[in-house]
């Protein structure tokens, strides 16, 4: 199955949620380009998403980032969400501070069900 890569940059964005979102699952990413000096600087600052619109962000771990001059790409599991629509911002950090909210990122979180159980023949 083919990673869907999920880039803040390249997604139309809406004040609302519209009806032909990306689905978003568990097993994929989202992606940025990231501005830096340096590599080693982008992949040294701290992320953070705010689902929802929330006012308290969460620090987003394991971000990796790529490439030889700025803009940096950079990517991450997707977070956990319940199933359903959502919204997601993102923000940078280092010691001089935190940066505005990106652009929100509409989707659909979606779960795959599960596998019956408990065959039998009636």
């Amino acid at each position: 199955m083919r990673k869907l890569f999920i880039a803040l940059v390249l997604i139309g964005l809406s004040a609302g949620y519209a009806s032909a979102q990306t689905p978003a699952t568990g097993s994929n990413k989202i992606g940025w380009d990231q501005t830096a000096l340096t590599l080693a600087e982008a992949q040294g600052y701290t992320y953070k998403y705010y689902p929802d619109a929330a006012t308290a962000g969460i620090v987003l771990a394991n971000v990796v980032c790529t490439g030889t001059t700025s803009p940096f790409k950079c990517e991450v599991a997707f977070p956990a969400f319940t199933p359903g629509n959502h919204s997601l911002t993102l923000t940078t950090s280092n010691l001089a501070g935190e940066s505005v909210k990106s652009a929100p990122l509409n989707f659909a979180f979606v779960v795959t069900p599960s596998a019956p159980v408990n065959l039998i023949i009636k």
